[in-house]
């Protein structure tokens, strides 16, 4: 592998570097998921590369899996003569503090950011966002986003700053690479511990240790029909989106930026993943009926995460990690000035793993070939109905990559596959639909990786219903522990202001803390762009007007 960092002759890059956080359950899922690909092993080959993984959670009861991996991982590259230093895999699994000691850190709050940022506004009426009643949660339980960003916080800024300093390694051990990399933070959408630190931590990551010169990909697992309850449950997405939303979308980020300084600029530098399950927690769901229903259940849940996991990590690790940086060029985030083009509201990309076909159910090795392509047929058909994209929504660029058995997958599928694509790109030479096929180890097992740019917030069918959701809740001290990023600025970022008319973020203590959005357009009411076309012609037609025609 030792290629040049740039192959002038054949336009080949060099190969990438991935590293990963993982934070809460499902980060440390991800982060297991991307080690056990066996690739970031052949990566290490190289004398230049390295690998960096940190997995942070409240509680280590969910790192098992990833502990047992990473005990084995030294070993298998001194079988194979790596240097085992070209590795550093850290697991942190962080206790709740005691309520006395976490009111400490947060009182003393205002110091920590005034140390961390000049132009903090040291509010006078500044209190801890969390009630002195709060009840403390075990590790283990699904933990309040508000709680989560707290007892971040209190391991960052105060305690010993244990966590700081596992940024600070984490960072040390980028800048020993001699390859360019890519930053990957992996959480759940749906989970109060990865959704309510992971704001503070991308920004911490992103804006203040890497000085926004590595970029950061964000990915975030989405919630599917079958997934277990949260503490907030489906309304809590709400203000999760809107705060992820604020950060990507570039006129929302200003508004906030407008209040609150270039320290909460958009941390992800290298976009943005929503990692939809469903139709692989349909597809997955669907056999045995036998065993107890609560082991049965697990079990499928499990093999959802584990496949759509799997999924993604075998993309990323592909062609040593060119493929996602291949990927980051459409959703405009390389960071080459001459390939950056801004998607304004339509900032997020859906990774979706469309899964057509699992062993022993509806059809059996030695069937007919017609009859398990009738069934893959049928699987791509529903594509549209579990990408969690709502009807009608358009780009301009899909991208599908496929693996199935080599005597499975036909022109007629593939013809198939493009047919639905088709349907959420623009008509004539608008859109586009990439395709390719790649052939799957075992001959049970055909499915696609469909990556849509372009998507906005409003796009997602999950963001109305967790709206719904959060409007039925009466209770405002519910609403303030669903919230996280701007708790500690006094901002309840999805309410609407209570000085400045028509603006959203109320203030929490009574006073002016807002930011410069219109609250409609956080409640997903105000008008956005058609599609990512007239976002980049827009932002381009100054310079359209110097284009030189031909003959």
């Amino acid at each position: 592998m030792g290629l040049s960092m740039y192959h002038s002759a054949t336009g080949a890059q060099s190969p990438h570097c991935i590293h990963a956080i993982g934070i809460g359950k499902m980060g440390a899922y991800m982060v297991e998921a991307l080690l056990r690909t066996g690739e970031i092993e052949d990566m290490l080959e190289d004398p230049r590369a390295r690998f960096t993984g940190l997995s942070i959670d409240i509680g280590d009861q969910d790192q098992h899996e990833l502990k047992e991996y990473v005990s084995g991982f030294d070993q298998r590259l001194a079988e194979r003569g790596i240097p085992t230093e070209r590795a550093q895999v850290r697991t942190v699994s962080l206790d709740v503090p005691e309520k006395k000691d976490l009111m400490t850190s947060l009182n003393r709050w205002r110091e920590y950011l005034k140390m961390e940022y000049p132009r903090y506004y040291w509010n006078p009426n500044y209190e801890p966002w969390l009630p002195s009643d709060t009840e403390m949660p075990k590790a283990g339980d699904s933990i309040p986003r508000a709680i989560a960003k707290a007892i971040y916080g209190h391991y960052y800024y105060g305690e010993d700053k244990s966590l700081e300093k596992e940024l600070d390694d984490f960072v040390a051990s980028i800048n020993q690479t001699k390859l360019p990399s890519l930053v990957l933070v992996f959480f759940s959408l749906s989970g109060g511990t990865g959704s309510g630190m992971v704001v503070d931590l991308a920004r911490h990551l992103s804006n203040v240790k890497l000085g926004r010169r590595i970029p950061v990909v964000g990915v975030a697992a989405m919630p599917f029909s079958g997934d277990e309850a949260h503490v907030g449950g489906d309304a809590a997405l709400y203000p999760t989106m809107n705060e992820i939303d604020c950060m990507l979308d570039d006129a929302k980020n200003q508004g906030v930026m407008a209040v609150w300084g270039d320290l909460y600029k958009n941390p992800f530098t290298g976009g943005f993943f929503a990692l939809p399950q469903e139709h692989s927690w349909q597809r997955l769901g669907s056999y045995t009926k036998t065993g107890r229903p609560a082991i049965r259940d697990a079990l499928r849940k499990g093999v959802t995460r584990k496949f759509v996991n799997d999924s993604f990590m075998r993309f990323v690790v592909q062609d040593y990690g060119r493929l996602l940086f291949k990927m980051l060029r459409p959703m405009g985030f390389t960071g080459a000035p001459h390939e950056r083009n801004i998607s304004g509201d339509r900032t997020w990309t859906v990774f979706d793993v469309a899964k057509y076909t699992h062993p022993g159910v509806e059809v059996l090795p030695g069937e007919p070939r017609s009859k398990w392509r009738a069934v893959v047929s049928k699987w791509i058909g529903y594509i549209p109905q579990w990408s969690g994209l709502k009807e009608g929504f358009k780009t301009d660029y899909i991208e599908a990559h496929t693996v199935a058995p080599r005597e499975l997958w036909n022109e007629t599928l593939e013809t198939k596959l493009k047919e639905t694509l088709q349907g959420f790109v623009l008509d004539g030479d608008d859109g586009t639909v990439n395709t390719s096929v790649g052939e799957f180890f075992d001959e049970l097992t055909a499915y696609s990786n469909i990556i849509i740019p372009g998507v906005a917030k409003t796009d997602f069918t999950a963001f109305y219903a967790a709206r719904d959701a959060y409007d039925a809740i009466e209770s405002w001290d519910e609403k303030l522990m669903m919230h996280s990023w701007l708790l500690d600025l006094g901002v309840l970022l999805s309410e609407q202001s209570i000085r400045f008319d028509g603006m959203a973020g109320e203030c929490i203590w009574g006073c002016a803390c807002w930011v410069v959005i219109p609250h409609e357009a956080i409640r997903g009411d105000a008008p956005i762009s058609k599609d990512v076309t007239i976002v980049q012609a827009e932002h381009i037609a100054m310079m359209v007007k110097t284009v030189v025609p031909t003959p």
